[in-house]
């Protein structure tokens, strides 16, 4: 037998229905519509050292933020898609990168504090970059954090004391130089000029690496090419690749402007602004004639 109900009844069902309904529409509402975080770019910081802290790739964040370039400016709001929540401290140095013990009298320590970067410390002692790279075993010079101490080996130290330990050997020792050929790349007007018998053969504007992740000034050669290198940590190709130095157990080269694994070109339109991760940036036909141009050997000067 079926059971009746008053229309008081009918009334107050038809009111817990509608009830419950909005309840659950609200709690819907309430509901994050994603699981992004915010981050707040502090001093010192670029998109690939954010993305190690949250776990996340550097392309993802910079397609989340729809960002033109890698370059980020302090206290800009990032959408990080997907991130885990970075740790309230500074992030922890890879094993690679454990400091040695500095030798008695023959160095002296400093401590990395916000917004330095490897290149601006080295200036600061006299030194070169891979001075220090070599000095403190550094696997990836662009990791370095605030509060990392860092042993200086040779130069000036920032009490006036100096040191006396030789420095790395000449990077094109023992490398024959292409004959009558030499590139130059100048840091201050983001520009490369090509000589030959001693005239200017080609003249192009390039990109170097961004702060934090600067181009090394110094003498090098090219070491290697390369008609398509793989760079792993970026996840993007870069096209005739002349590689000239490493920095820990990465190479730095010169190359054309990079393809990200959507096919889009990586700072396109933004040849002459240092936006790079180290490398000297060029455009696609530029690339070209260079690479076809140079040979292993060839010297490349990279001043300030």
């Amino acid at each position: 037998m079926r059971r009746a109900i008053r229309p008081g009844g009918l009334l107050a069902v038809v009111l817990l229905a509608l009830s419950l309904g909005s309840a659950n529409w609200q709690a819907v509402q309430a509901a994050p519509a994603s699981d992004s975080i915010i981050h707040i770019v502090q001093p010192g910081e670029s998109l690939y050292l954010i993305g190690l802290q949250y776990g996340v790739s550097w392309s993802d964040i910079m397609l989340a933020n729809q960002l033109p370039t890698t370059t980020i400016y302090v206290g800009q709001q990032l959408i990080i898609p997907g991130g885990q929540p970075a740790s309230s401290t500074a992030p922890a140095a890879p094993a690679a990168t454990t400091q040695p013990s500095p030798p008695p009298d023959e160095a002296s320590t400093y401590v990395v504090r916000h917004g330095d970067s490897l290149s601006a410390i080295a200036r600061r002692f006299g030194l070169t970059a891979a001075d220090l790279v070599g000095a403190n075993s550094l696997a990836n010079p662009s990791l370095i954090f605030a509060g990392q101490v860092l042993v200086i080996p040779v130069g000036q130290a920032a009490d006036g004391a100096t040191a006396s330990v030789p420095g790395p050997a000449d990077p094109t020792a023992g490398r024959e130089p292409g004959p009558d050929k030499l590139i130059l790349v100048s840091l201050s007007e983001q520009r490369m000029t090509v000589y030959q018998n001693g005239g200017v053969l080609y003249q192009w504007v390039v990109s170097t690496g961004e702060p934090g992740l600067d181009t090394w000034p110094g003498q090098y050669s090219v070491l290697d090419k390369i008609p398509n290198a793989y760079g792993a940590n970026w996840d993007l190709w870069m096209p005739n690749w002349l590689g000239i130095y490493w920095a820990g157990d990465l190479e730095n080269g010169i190359h054309a402007l990079p393809i990200l694994s959507n096919g889009l070109r990586l700072w396109d339109g933004y040849l002459g602004t240092p936006v790079s991760f180290g490398c000297v940036i060029l455009g696609i036909q530029e690339a070209q004639t260079l690479y076809d141009w140079a040979e292993v050997g060839t010297p490349v000067n990279i001043q300030e």
